[in-house]
């Protein structure tokens, strides 16, 4: 079995949602296990006995650093972030991070006025202590980031160079681990063991209507074809089942990463709902892409040609990015299959 390693993503928290999100899709299309503390701390718990035990157990931190320093731990003064990243450090974890630049942060800044971007922005600020967390950073294994799709591509290929020198420089213990320690962080604490029996079960289910629907290779032989006769009903189905009240994951992430699929999902069906169309003259329901015109060329002008190329363009890169949200849903179902293994 490939080893999955287990990666502790580190960062400010409001501020960086959506980037968190990108890295976690990044871990997940690499075939590891990412952890976040947002979903480990229980409320009865002291929080940094909790974080500590979950760095210890990964094999990688990665830090994703915007502009801010974070939330201040009250004994040390210093941020929990950069708490995290020193107690890596000290513990022999390897640390990565993707460090946003200033036009990223600009950028972001434009998007949302209200959003508190910049450590200036912050009541009780610490500017200096984030310039000096910063340059730590930016002098250990780093990558700059200008466009937030540029984060899950960098969080991958990083833990790609990781696993290609495993085995001379790090030696990662990986998920299958079976040691007591971590098989007690496992065990039912706050019911923890049955919210991911819950969300395995969720999973199963959506997984069950993915491969009885055959969407993969639906979606595929659409793109290559150009048409299709009676396709999505399949993913409308999908997509009805996903509006229950009742089909919602509690772990955070995966809720965010299922959201995200189904909005890729919901933008591909309306695509081939509004694109594709009944060819006049023709028998049966077949829908092609773009009306009266498919791949005979003989009787249109330059302009539509060019106009049926945009729309086929377009249909190969949802298709790519549709199928790609797909296979993280199965990435995830290992995940689940590997938990499963180390609480038996």
């Amino acid at each position: 079995m490939c080893k999955k390693l287990q990666v502790f993503v580190s960062s400010t928290y409001l501020d960086l949602i959506d980037e968190r999100q990108k890295a976690v899709e990044g871990i997940l299309r690499a075939g590891h296990i990412p952890a976040g503390m947002e979903l480990f701390i229980p409320a009865n718990k002291n929080q940094w006995t909790i974080i500590e035990k979950w760095i210890k157990e990964s094999d990688i931190l990665m830090l994703i650093l915007g502009g801010k320093y974070g939330s201040i731990e009250p004994r040390s003064g210093k941020s929990y972030t950069q708490l995290e990243y020193e107690f890596a450090l000290k513990n022999g974890i390897p640390v990565f991070a993707v460090v946003l630049n200033e036009q990223y942060l600009a950028n972001k800044k434009s998007l949302n006025i209200n959003l508190k971007v910049y450590e200036h922005e912050v009541d009780s600020h610490n500017i200096d202590k984030y310039a000096t967390f910063k340059e730590l950073v930016t002098s250990n294994l780093v990558s700059f980031v200008q466009d937030i799709n540029q984060i899950s591509t960098e969080v991958t290929l990083a833990l790609n160079e990781f696993m290609k020198n495993d085995e001379k420089e790090y030696n990662f213990k990986g998920w299958i681990r079976g040691t007591k320690k971590f098989k007690d962080l496992l065990q039912v604490e706050n019911g923890k063991n049955k919210i991911l029996e819950l969300d395995e079960s969720l999973l199963d289910k959506i997984i069950i209507l993915i491969e009885e629907g055959n969407f993969i290779s639906q979606i595929e032989t659409i793109a290559l074809q150009r048409s299709y006769v009676h396709e999505g009903r399949e993913i409308e189905e999908l997509l009805y089942f996903a509006e229950k009240p009742s089909t919602h994951f509690y772990n955070k992430d995966v809720q965010r990463l299922f959201e995200k699929i189904i909005e890729k999902l919901n933008k591909y069906f309306y695509f081939i709902s509004v694109n594709f169309f009944t060819l006049r003259g023709t028998l049966g329901d077949r829908k092609y892409l773009y009306p009266d015109l498919n791949d005979n060329f003989g009787f249109v002008d330059d302009e539509k040609r060019l106009k049926y190329q945009k729309y086929y363009k377009e249909l190969n890169d949802i298709t790519n990015e549709t199928i790609e949200e797909i296979k993280i849903l199965f990435v995830i179902q290992d995940l689940f299959c590997i938990i499963n293994t180390i609480r038996k």
